[in-house]
């Protein structure tokens, strides 16, 4: 809305840390978001939850 993200909710992957990541994005600015979680590495998988956060953000802007 506005540019902003409102309810960011994941399907799979690691349940306490994608739910602090849903509370620390909520009402920030989706582009900011996704420049800052872009690139983000999980344990050497060249991707994370939150780089494919970044991803759908980018993709849905």
């Amino acid at each position: 809305v506005d540019g902003k993200l409102h309810n960011v909710s994941f399907d799979g992957g690691c349940p306490g840390n994608l739910a602090a990541i849903g509370k620390l994005v909520e009402g920030q600015d989706a582009k900011a978001v996704a420049d800052l979680l872009k690139g983000n590495d999980c344990r050497g998988r060249g991707t994370s939850c939150a780089d494919q956060l970044a991803k759908a953000i980018a993709e849905h802007l």
